[in-house]
């Protein structure tokens, strides 16, 4: 069984005390927060740029052996038992 309380409230400041909430009290519990816009606003959503796929292509170099081994110097610094 499931209970629900609905609130409607102005936030005035950053702690909202509710004494209804007394029945949820050590429970666990999922709080929504809403905030209520007006009908006649609407919100713009900026466009991005579109990317142009492989714009760096050529311009990045990586080792043949980037994924080899680390020495056994420099693993220790990574496995944390440098001194």
């Amino acid at each position: 069984m499931a209970r629900a309380l609905k609130i409607h409230t102005v936030v005035s400041g950053k702690t909202l005390t509710l004494s209804d909430l007394g029945a949820f009290e050590g429970k666990r519990v999922q709080v929504t927060v809403q905030e209520e816009l007006e009908q006649d606003v609407e919100q713009e959503v900026p466009l991005l740029p579109r990317r142009e796929l492989g714009l760096l292509r050529g311009s990045v170099w990586l080792a043949d052996d980037f994924d080899a081994p680390l020495p056994d110097d420099i693993q220790t610094y990574f496995d944390g038992n440098a001194d």
